[in-house]
């Protein structure tokens, strides 16, 4: 299920970019099985390095992950910096990014109720510009991380 979002996050992502201007997105989730029930920073030094500093951590809910991506999925950018605008505008988006969040929601479905919102100082997998977010979200076994940023 995991390698299915993440081909589906990568599509997306290179559809966003195919006619944008100064315009890239990134995002991912990465898995680990044996930080399961760690506290957050062990889980993102374990999957992103040692060099990964976390600002910020606060609670999170099922639906702030869901609206999180929605909103940065939507993202118009302005005139010097933006999306595919003609993808955005498709059915094509659409139907991504409802089987996106489908998918999305089923991993939230079988988590615990502890998901997490952070925010990541140093370490960063990808080169925040416009928007970022990172998410710890617990389930059976395995501690997520998904974390997503869009740049120029």
């Amino acid at each position: 299920m995991y390698s299915e979002i993440n081909d589906s996050l990568a599509a997306i992502s290179k559809k966003l970019f195919r006619t944008s201007l100064n315009y890239c997105a990134d995002f991912r989730f990465f898995v680990s099985k044996e930080t399961a029930g760690e506290p957050l920073e062990r889980v993102v030094r374990t999957i992103l390095g040692d060099h990964a500093e976390i600002g910020m951590a606060q609670p999170a809910t099922k639906n702030d992950v869901i609206d999180e991506l929605k909103d940065v999925l939507q993202y118009r950018g302005d005139h010097g910096s933006h999306p595919s605008l003609d993808y955005l505008d498709s059915t094509e988006s659409r139907i991504d990014f409802d089987q996106l969040i489908c998918r999305i929601r089923r991993v939230l479905d079988e988590s615990f109720d502890d998901i997490q919102s952070f925010g990541l100082k140093e370490g960063h997998p990808f080169y925040p510009v416009f928007w970022d977010f990172a998410f710890l979200i617990r389930t059976r076994g395995e501690s997520i991380l998904f974390i997503g940023s869009s740049s120029d």
